[in-house]
């Protein structure tokens, strides 16, 4: 069951490099942070990053002068991040829905709120919400299409993002990724919404 550890803890230890790891940050990075910075993603503050797995992302975020923290469910991911990029990074084990860390000025989710059961969501949207200072931002990358695999990952579409978002908060920009990588190339799109 996605909602244990060990769940994602046995994916690590089986595979080594589990399928959603890509070795390195996503270059939606650069995306994501094009369209945040101007609206109001502070340079230099603090983000999180929920689902960090090996750390990539938090770490190339870190590597741009944000202070980041690397956050996941998984032991053996907060292991790998740690062996891999050292205390660049604040690495935390913990769970998106309980953990008492934060507030940060941003999150950065790249493929933790897919990730999630679909009747979570709600639930992780409040979590969100309940993370983030006020004005917050939610930066997130996420699928419109998984070809027709059964999650995780879980597609959803862009009007129904829309909508669960809009329930905490303002969608600033819901649009197409242009710069995924090759094997999710036409398949993700682009959030970023300010906390009400």
């Amino acid at each position: 069951m996605t909602t244990d550890p060990e769940y994602w803890n046995r994916i690590y230890e089986d595979e080594g490099r589990p399928g959603w790891d890509m070795d390195g940050a996503t270059p939606l990075v650069d995306e994501l942070l094009g369209l945040a910075l101007p609206l109001g993603l502070r340079a230099g503050g603090d983000l999180v990053v929920p689902g960090c797995g090996y750390g990539h992302d938090a770490a190339e975020l870190e590597a741009r002068g944000f202070t980041v923290t690397g956050l996941d469910f998984a032991p053996l991911a907060i292991h790998g991040a740690q062996q891999r990029y050292g205390d660049r990074v604040s690495w935390s084990q913990g769970d998106w829905f309980t953990t008492h860390l934060g507030p940060w000025d941003a999150i950065f989710d790249h493929t933790c709120f897919v990730a999630m059961d679909p009747g979570r969501r709600p639930a992780y949207v409040d979590a969100c919400a309940r993370h983030l200072r006020p004005g917050g931002l939610w930066m997130a990358a996420l699928f419109h299409d998984v070809n027709g695999r059964p999650g995780p990952p879980h597609a959803i579409p862009m009007a129904d993002m829309r909508a669960l978002a809009g329930t905490r908060f303002d969608v600033l920009h819901l649009g197409a990724a242009t710069g995924s990588h090759p094997r999710r190339a036409g398949r993700e799109f682009l959030m970023v919404a300010r906390k009400r």
